[in-house]
């Protein structure tokens, strides 16, 4: 199966887990080719670095451009 996600939907998945993270796992495991472009890692990036998320980025012991390696690998 093929899908993009929504920006919305990644962040969630790295910030909080539960089900969207099962989608980003689901990619990591083969079963699910998950598919970007540069202009939406640009927006998760501008998500991922506004001030209401850094509290959590710190509780996880994430930057956000270790959110994008992540869904790079």
């Amino acid at each position: 199966m093929r899908a993009v996600l929504d920006t919305n939907v990644v962040a969630s998945a790295l910030l909080w887990g539960g089900t969207p993270e099962r989608l980003i796992e689901a990619a990591g495991e083969g079963t699910l080719d998950l598919f970007t472009s540069e202009a939406l890692l640009a927006e998760l990036a501008g998500i991922l670095g506004r001030a209401k998320f850094a509290r959590k980025l710190r509780q996880n012991r994430l930057s956000p451009a270790d959110c994008l390696k992540r869904l790079r690998a």
